[in-house]
């Protein structure tokens, strides 16, 4: 599942949780991809627990001022 919001630039942007394991390198992260400028580089953040499925509970139960928060703290995926 995927959710969507809206940036100070108005650009739109999906978020969704990449599956990972907790306590590996590969920690479950929350992804952020545009939609409406795609030459706009995805971002991410990396869910404090690790583990997708409270990665997505959190990404799901978040109000959209919240969303916006992870994804102004989020860094560009290299």
């Amino acid at each position: 599942m995927r959710r969507t919001f809206m940036d100070d630039q108005f650009d739109e942007w999906e978020a969704y949780v990449s599956g990972g394991q907790p306590g590996l390198a590969h920690a479950a992260r929350i992804m952020f991809n545009c939609i409406s400028t795609p030459t706009r580089r995805p971002r991410f953040v990396v869910h404090a627990s690790g583990d997708p499925a409270e990665a997505e509970r959190e990404l799901y139960r978040t109000d959209d001022a919240g969303v916006i928060e992870l994804f102004k703290s989020s860094d560009e995926l290299e």
